[in-house]
């Protein structure tokens, strides 16, 4: 059994554990409901765990020709596939995301490439941020003693949520992922993620796609999109000052 079937056994446990001792039920009923969750997981898990390691081996190979076959074999059903393969990297990262995007362009096309890569990135980040929200506030708790600290990290973005989002979507250096995950912990809320996700990803998500297999010819020109990135951000953040200062005058 390979790194990341034991990662996604691993987490699925935990995750069933955490949600069982969550729900504070002590009836007979509940503690069995949630064994027979647990097998049906198990179940599932010895059914596919090949197939998921094999799929992670992929993605981690960085090649785009085995991701679009892998996609591409699953037939009417390929745009599902996708998706699925955009939720697997967000949970077991680093797994790279734009093979996913670059294998859909050439796949779906540019416009549905661009709608399907979008759908998957923004379950992958709602995947990541609901784990955060409804685990990480104990971890958080545990590990930060700091009261003051505690509460900032809990309540930072309440009030500029989308715009803490949208720029740090936009920074290509700064982990996708890890946004997702800090977004969760912290005090933004769901109206304010899913649009900050989806505009500030939009930009590298339509250069992913439609360069699709023409990579080469992507990276060459990565320095430009990120100096158009760095401007638009600049302006956003000075927008955002404006628009703060204009409500306090």
């Amino acid at each position: 059994m390979g790194f990341y079937s034991l990662l996604f056994l691993f987490l699925g446990i935990l995750l069933i554990g955490l949600v069982w001792a969550k729900t504070e039920n002590h009836k007979a009923s509940h503690h069995v409901l949630f064994a027979l969750i647990l097998v049906l997981f198990l179940v599932l898990f010895f059914s596919i765990h090949h197939h998921f390691q094999k799929t992670c081996a992929i993605l981690v190979a960085g090649n785009l020709d085995q991701v679009i076959a892998l996609i591409r074999s699953w037939g009417l059903a390929a745009p599902l596939m996708s998706v699925l393969l955009m939720i697997t990297q967000a949970i077991v990262a680093p797994l790279p995301a734009f093979l996913i995007t670059a294998a859909n362009g050439m796949i779906f096309g540019g416009f549905w490439g661009v709608v399907i890569s979008l759908a998957g990135a923004l379950m992958g980040a709602l995947t990541s941020f609901f784990i955060a929200r409804l685990f990480g506030e104990v971890a958080v708790k545990k590990v930060v003693r700091n009261q003051k600290a505690l509460y900032f990290i809990q309540h930072a973005g309440e009030k500029k949520g989308f715009y803490v989002i949208l720029l740090a979507r936009l920074l290509p250096f700064i982990s996708f992922d890890i946004i997702s995950y800090l977004a969760g912990l912290s005090g933004i809320r769901l109206r304010a993620f899913i649009p900050g996700t989806v505009l500030g990803m939009l930009p590298a998500t339509i250069v992913y796609t439609l360069a699709g297999h023409n990579i080469p010819v992507m990276e060459e020109h990565s320095p430009l999109f990120l100096t158009f990135t760095v401007v638009f951000v600049f302006i956003l953040i000075v927008f955002s000052l404006v628009q703060g200062q204009r409500k306090n005058e």
